[in-house]
């Protein structure tokens, strides 16, 4: 098992190294989330299909394929988008707590939807504890607890009066546009490459996003790439790899046990702003940290109970 899934827990560090670090350039740099999400992924989508042609002597399926790869590349654009415009918002530790539950439980009613999955009452009982986690996620960016210790005594009704935030609405809308994605994306494997399908994907998601972009603020966007050109190449390793690693674990163990792995960035990065924090570096967290970590080990918990199923079903057939 652990021979086959390994790929998916590289690509939920690389999500995480890839969330911390557009906080990053959001922040400090002021690039917009918008021209970092198009550059960046177009330039992947490139790399990959000139890795194709020049050194696995492949055709692009560039024109014969090219509707098949519209949905997903649509999607995924919207999901790319929108998750690089929540980091920037509520940071890159809120933005997985948020973002992680919320895929996983989208992904699996998909596939029953659409891929004919049965969802029995283990996996019910998940996704009802996710969506625990999820709640008091969004409570813990709210102040409810003085000094970082919950004193549930004191709590009143009104606190829970919280407001959601558009960060948040956009971390939701990240994660919903991402499964459906992935509802694509395994359609795809079975006909194509993960090569194939990450380079035509990202670049055609990354022309998408620039079009709107020139759109919107022409000047800006060309402004913006000749300033920083170099940095949206190195920084678009990252989706390139972790495209990678998402499709070829889709093709290996499943749309659905892919995502629920992948879903584990919803504590690694919060984990790792916190030691980042610890050794001085600025980072942007949850107000309540203890009440993000609670809620993202209930998300956690969720997705392990949902894990199980497909394991010992795997095993007992």
């Amino acid at each position: 098992m652990i021979r086959q899934s390994w790929i998916v827990f590289l690509f939920a560090f690389i999500l995480s190294f890839e969330s911390i670090l557009i906080e990053y350039l959001t922040l400090l740099l002021g690039i917009s989330p918008l021209a970092i999400s198009a550059f960046s992924i177009a330039i992947s989508g490139t790399l990959l299909l000139l890795i194709l042609k020049f050194v696995y002597k492949r055709q692009i399926p560039l024109f014969c394929s090219f509707k098949d790869f519209v949905p997903a590349s649509i999607f995924l654009s919207a999901g790319v988008f929108t998750w690089y415009d929540a980091v920037s918002r509520v940071g890159a530790s809120k933005e997985s707590l948020l973002a992680g539950p919320i895929e996983i439980i989208a992904v699996l009613f998909l596939a029953r939807i659409f891929l004919y999955e049965k969802l029995n009452r283990k996996q019910l009982s998940g996704v009802g504890i996710a969506l625990v986690g999820f709640i008091i996620v969004l409570l813990s960016d709210h102040n409810i607890s003085n000094n970082g210790i919950i004193n549930v005594t004191l709590i009143e009704v009104e606190t829970l009066n919280f407001s959601i935030t558009f960060g948040d609405i956009e971390a939701i809308i990240s994660a919903i546009s991402f499964a459906l994605a992935v509802f694509f994306l395994a359609k795809l494997s079975k006909k194509y490459s993960p090569l194939e399908i990450s380079g035509m994907c990202l670049l055609l998601s990354g022309l998408i996003l620039i079009i709107v972009m020139l759109i919107f603020t022409p000047e800006m966007s060309v402004n913006l790439f000749m300033s920083y050109w170099y940095i949206f190449i190195i920084f678009s390793l990252l989706p390139l790899f972790g495209t990678i690693c998402y499709v070829e674990g889709i093709k290996r163990i499943g749309a659905s046990l892919t995502a629920t792995i992948a879903s584990s960035r919803i504590l690694l990065t919060l984990i790792i702003q916190i030691l980042l924090t610890h050794i001085g570096i600025r980072n942007t967290l949850p107000d309540n940290v203890l009440l993000a970590l609670i809620g993202g080990v209930l998300g956690i918990t969720g997705i392990i109970i949902i894990h199980m199923h497909f394991y010992f079903s795997k095993h007992t057939n």
